[in-house]
């Protein structure tokens, strides 16, 4: 401090009043009304033309008013630089965030991860990043405005405007509209203020969780239904008819409940049939789960060594007995045919296996092949089945078919869960596509019936297999009296859903009734049954054990794909673009309004209410008072204003805004004070 100062009351004689003012104590008379005194005209500007008269301080309350040098403490400028530095940081908080869920993409996001914790953190984002934004923002632009009128270029009154309107999104966006401002400030404010929202919503969006899925292959197994049928010998016969009547009874029973699965009573899968769906080629058939589809089988083919968790998807290969009937219709007699006593119409087969039930409502007959014969893949006669069956209580009008008998080979999609158990049994398995295989062994006319030799493939004598399934067939309910009604395996051909019991209206039905094709169904569907569980009954009813399986050829030995789903963390990188974007622009605009308050020395004066008070020297500015203060930015929008020092020649300088640079000095905060 000077040590000669003089204070305001001392020097008074030589202090030149700003703007053409007048002390009241100078100006009063002997009246004792203040009111009542004239005084000299006012040069404010364009008001000189105007008669004013003045409501004066009283020097006394003048004189309390000390001169105070510029500038604040350190303790001042380090708390708020350390405040701003804070909110900088705060800014700059989320572009580490979009960096960090970039880093965390693709990585699991269980429960208690660095993943699912950015997650729920994003969820608060769109809260705390448009405050901040609005913070950082609006102070800036205020910070601008302040900074360039006390610069010796000073502002425009639009740029100070449009500062001063531009702290909010809404009104900077107004601002501009109620200026008619098209320059590269407004502009600029209002994309400035346009990354407010999208950063709210980038903070958002840049992270999800989503389900994926790790895919990882893995060795099935299942059983070779082109295997030979284990009970065709004669000790066999006597065993096979507790060991797969049984099963096959039970199958019967259950038609109702596996109308529309894909799995049977112990989750062994279904193959489809395809010559229902009415294709020829090896092309894939799509098989929606809502579809109706018949099944070549009430028994399915088991899959073992599932793993216990994850979906599990793979193309099951599998082979059915197809029936084919040419010759379907009625005939007129009333007793069985000996067709033991007749030759098979082809050359490749010498005679017949055949089987009635014991009450004589139907008879089946199978051809068998020549002793010596060999199976190869060349073109094979089929073999033939005879059917002939009788009315219940009606010896004449009976059903008679002669049909071939072929092998279907069909792939099929599945996908599976897991099962605890290793097998089928225990998961859910779905169907989405089948088709017919391109690759099979043999010539479609080799059937099962044509295995022996313990799966060699050979033929070295007189079949039985056909012999011992037709057995079983004719055989599935030997206690049922002739007097007991329809047998079930003719009900079961009339009405699979009501194979046991059924009424007396649908025990005259005749069997020829339901149709060729709806006969070969359902007929080869009862001959698959006993020719699967044939195989290895304790295999295919529900106890999957690979060393079950009689011969290696048995078993089939396949690739799947174990699925198992987890979420993942996702990054969104055109929202991390624009979180990145919006949050160094935040974290830019704090420095520089940090950086514009340490460097300003002029006190802030642009708050709207401080207008009523501040001193100016605006000479030459022509306007209305009936502007509002829109009118007069736009209107003088190109008028510079300054804000110095107006008394530079006196030892207390006076801060105030001017319109020239005449007789304005800059502000200076050393070795000045200022009133």
């Amino acid at each position: 401090m000077h040590t000669d100062f003089v204070k305001p009351h001392e020097m008074k004689e030589r202090t030149q009043h700003p703007y053409g003012s007048v002390p009241a104590d100078e100006q009063q008379s002997n009246s004792s009304s203040v009111e009542d005194t004239p005084v000299e005209e006012s040069s404010y500007g364009h008001h000189d033309h105007q008669k004013v008269t003045y409501s004066t301080i009283n020097q006394e309350e003048q004189d309390k008013i000390e001169p105070q040098p510029l500038g604040t403490s350190w303790l001042d400028k380090t708390l708020r630089l350390g405040f701003d530095l804070i909110v900088a940081i705060s800014a700059l908080f989320f572009t580490i965030f979009g960096i960090w869920v970039y880093r965390m993409d693709g990585t699991p996001a269980g429960p208690g991860t660095t993943g699912s914790k950015l997650f729920e953190a994003s969820q608060y984002a769109p809260t705390i990043f448009p405050v901040l934004f609005a913070a950082i923002a609006g102070s800036s632009m205020k910070s601008i405005a302040l900074w360039r009128v006390q610069t010796r270029q000073g502002a425009t009154i639009g740029l100070v405007q449009q500062c001063l309107g531009s702290q909010t999104i809404s009104s900077a966006f107004l601002t501009q509209v109620r200026l008619r401002a098209i320059n590269t400030f407004a502009i600029f404010s209002v994309i400035l203020w346009c990354l407010s929202p999208l950063g709210s919503q980038a903070s958002l969006r840049v992270i999800s969780i989503v389900d994926d899925y790790l895919e990882v292959p893995m060795n099935m197994s299942t059983v070779n239904t082109f295997s030979e049928y284990q009970y065709g010998y004669s000790e066999g016969v006597g065993e096979a008819g507790t060991r797969i009547s049984s099963p096959v009874a039970a199958a019967i029973s259950a038609a109702s409940l596996l109308g529309s699965r894909n799995q049977d009573l112990w989750g062994n899968i279904r193959f489809p049939m395809m010559e229902n769906l009415e294709t020829s080629s090896d092309e894939w058939v799509d098989l929606p789960h809502t579809s109706n589809l018949t099944y070549s089988s009430l028994v399915g083919t088991p899959v073992g060594t599932l793993p216990s968790s994850g979906n599990i998807s793979f193309t099951l290969p599998g082979s059915y007995l197809s029936i084919s009937c040419p010759d379907f219709g009625t005939s007129q007699t009333s007793e069985f045919f000996n067709w033991i006593s007749r030759t098979p119409p082809n050359g490749n087969h010498c005679d017949w296996a055949s089987s009635k039930t014991s009450n004589e409502q139907f008879k089946i007959a199978i051809s068998r092949q020549c002793t010596g014969s060999r199976m190869n893949t060349t073109t094979h006669n089929a073999r033939k089945l005879i059917w002939e069956s009788s009315t219940f209580n009606n010896n004449t009008d009976w059903t008679w078919a002669a049909c071939d008998l072929t092998t279907t080979y069909v792939d099929a999609n599945m996908t599976c869960t897991g099962s605890s158990s290793g097998s089928s049994l225990l998961s859910t398995c779905k169907l989405s596509a089948a088709r017919r295989s391109p690759n099979y062994q043999f010539h479609t006319n080799w059937t099962v019936f044509d295995i022996i030799g313990n799966g060699n493939y050979n033929f070295s004598g007189p079949n039985s297999d056909a012999d011992g399934v037709l057995s079983i067939l004719t055989g599935l309910y030997p206690r049922l009296l002739p007097t007991a009604g329809i047998e079930p395996v003719l009900a079961y051909l009339i009405n699979p859903y009501h194979a046991v019991g059924l009424g007396e209206s649908q025990e005259t039905m005749k069997t020829y009734a339901i149709g060729r094709r709806v006969f070969q169904t359902r007929l080869a569907q009862l001959l698959n049954s006993i020719l699967y569980i044939g195989i290895d009954p304790t295999v295919f009813t529900g106890s999957w054990d690979l060393s079950h399986i009689v011969t290696n050829e048995h078993a089939f030995n396949f690739t799947a794909i174990n699925s198992h789903q987890y979420q993942v963390v996702r990054c969104s990188r055109p929202w991390l673009g624009v979180l990145i974007v919006s949050s160094l622009t935040i974290f830019i605009c704090a420095l520089i309004g940090a950086t514009l308050r340490i460097i300003t020395l002029a006190p802030d004066i642009l708050s709207p209410i401080t207008a009523v008070f501040l001193h100016n020297k605006t000479t030459g500015v022509v306007g209305s008072s009936t502007w509002s203060s829109d009118e007069w930015a736009r209107n003088l929008s190109d008028t510079k204003i300054y804000l110095g020092d107006i008394e530079p020649g006196a030892e207390i300088g006076c801060i105030a805004l001017a319109t020239s640079t005449r007789n304005v000095q800059a502000i200076s905060s050393t070795g000045r004070y200022y009133l």
